[in-house]
């Protein structure tokens, strides 16, 4: 019995002291993105204007290990993000899930994102204000990108992303923003 119990023990101490190694290989925060957009670029004019730039965004993406069973066609990780307006109009915070495809031998990607978006007129709207509806202060979003691999695991991504209020703050006045980020990865 004694010597069932010490080798009970012996076999518990080793997988105590083998989870910390497990555990440091999962990396939760394999990716952290910044960079800066241009907002309503549905609006016409010259896109490439450098006086139509009026955001910082920040974005993190997660590892899920049970979404990514799929991973020949791509990985899915949760992505959580903000963009900062310094030009007076609304900042967000955005929640979701982003799918990413890696081009098999070039080092390039594609990557579709969808979830929600909490806008800071929300927040600091009078009552009554219609910022304050479903779909204006909290709604959808949906964003496209094309990046590519550069070395030391950076990335250069362009994105296209679109926040639509379906008529829930008046007249439908749905945003889509173009911008460019630069990734690390860890």
């Amino acid at each position: 019995m004694r010597s069932l119990i010490s080798r009970l023990s012996l076999v518990l101490a080793l997988l105590l002291a083998a989870a910390p190694a497990a555990q440091a290989q999962f990396n939760f925060l394999p990716e952290v993105r910044a960079g800066i957009s241009a907002r309503g670029v549905d609006g016409g004019g010259n896109l490439l204007d450098p006086n139509r730039i009026g955001d910082a965004n920040v974005e993190l993406l997660f590892t899920a290990p049970d979404l990514n069973a799929w991973t020949v066609i791509g990985e899915l990780r949760p992505h959580l993000g903000a963009t900062m307006s310094f030009r007076g109009q609304d900042s967000y915070g955005y929640a979701g899930l982003s799918w990413t495809f890696q081009a098999p031998i070039l080092p390039v990607f594609v990557e579709a994102s969808a979830g929600g978006v909490v806008r800071s007129s929300m927040f600091n709207a009078p009552q009554n204000d219609p910022a304050r509806n479903f779909g204006c202060g909290v709604g959808v979003r949906v964003a496209g990108s094309v990046g590519v691999n550069l070395p030391l695991g950076a990335s250069l991504i362009g994105t296209v992303e679109h926040l639509p209020d379906f008529g829930a703050c008046g007249p439908t006045r749905a945003n889509t923003n173009v911008g460019m980020r630069l990734g690390f990865r860890f």
